[in-house]
Formats: structure tokens, sequence, C-alpha cells
């Protein structure tokens, strides 16, 4: 793999957490684990908290998606050329906004406090935001799976992981530094992002035609 294919991943991750339908809830539940007169330091901590809650969800599902769909993919050559075909699907989905079948997962936030507050939020987070971000992370599940190496895999997820990361922190400092003019650009500008989500993923279809040569 190479660094387009890690750039790739890190993008896809930022999408996730910028859902337009889970992210503009996140800054009011990010206020309210703050509470008043944060510093930075404590939102990075409490960001840093949240995203490790967050990563768990998606590591869990993502890691045991990713061996069975790479299992399948060793098992019928066909698999490549439809996980490809899917992942085209899903991308022409979100460029056009296309309403989709969603499962909601409706959990309550945790009242707990501290750094153990925001890793259960994340936690719960994740879960609640799977609906939203499905087309983009079953199209990274595909992706890592048309790898063999296990280690790739990895680390194409440890990519995505940090492409979620990166926007939630970012956000728990906002919040704590009461920036809620760019935080309300982040939010109004989340449907945009979803269309773009659409772009990479047809590019990410497009690219792994090129590879296979198909």
């Amino acid at each position: 793999m190479s660094i387009v294919d890690y750039s790739l991943a890190l993008i896809s991750g930022v999408f996730v957490l910028l859902s337009p339908c889970s992210y503009p809830l996140l800054p009011g539940y990010v206020a309210y684990y703050l509470g008043s007169n944060v510093g930075s330091v404590r939102a990075l901590q409490g960001g840093l908290a949240c995203s490790i809650g967050l990563i768990a969800v998606y590591s869990i599902i993502g890691l045991t998606s990713y061996i069975l769909g790479n299992s399948l993919l060793k098992a019928l050559p066909i698999a490549y050329f439809l996980a490809v075909i899917i992942i085209g699907l899903l991308g022409i989905i979100m460029l056009f906004g296309v309403d989709y079948p969603r499962i909601y997962f409706k959990f309550r936030a945790t009242r707990r406090g501290g750094l153990l507050g925001f890793l259960l939020y994340g936690f719960t987070y994740g879960l609640a935001s799977l609906a939203c971000s499905a087309p983009i992370f079953i199209s990274i599940i595909l992706y890592a799976s048309t790898f063999g190496d296990f280690v790739d895999g990895i680390l194409t997820f440890l990519a995505f992981s940090l492409g979620m990361s990166l926007p939630l922190i970012l956000t728990t400092v906002l919040v704590a530094r009461a920036r809620s003019l760019m935080l309300r650009r982040m939010v109004g500008a989340t449907s945009r992002l979803q269309r773009a989500s659409g772009l990479v993923l047809i590019a990410l279809a497009i690219y792994l035609c090129f590879l296979s040569h198909i």
C-alpha cells in the first residue's frame, strides 16, 4: 500500500465524524461534559478520551468485518469485483444524497462526568452514528479487505481512526474556547462534505479498478 491508500482512509475518517446527521449534535454534548471554565488542556484530554471510545466501536466492528471480508475475497475471486461495484454505488448514494434504509441505535448519553464520561460518550456516539456513516464505513472495510496483508489492513484502520479523531479533538477544544462561529461553520459544511465523500468513494472504486486492470 502507498501513501495514497492511507490518505484515502484518513480522509474517509474525517467524513465519518463530520456526518450531517450526527455531527450537529456533538458540540452540545461536548459542552455538557466539559462544563464551564475549562482550559484547553482539559478539553484536549476529554477529546482524546472521547476519541478512544469512538475508535473502539469502529475498530471492533471494522476489524471483525475486515477479517471475514478478506477471507471471502481469497475464497471467491469475483468478490473483489463485487466489492468495487459496491464502493462505487455507495459513492453515488452519498454524492446525490440518495436516501437509504438506516438502522438507528438509540442510546442515552451517560451522566458520568470526567474523562470516563467522555470515554463512555465516545463509545455510545460511535454506535449511534453508525447508521449515518454506513456507506463510508462499509467502503473502508471493503477497501481494506482488498489487500491481502493483515498489517496493511490494520494500518488502514489506524489512518481511518486518526481521521475521525482529529475533527473530534478540534471540536472539543473549540467548545472549550467558546468558538461558536467556527463550530457553526463546521456544522454548516457537513452536507457539502457528505457529497464530497461520495466523490472520494467513486474515486476509490476507480482506483481499485485501475489496480486490478478490470
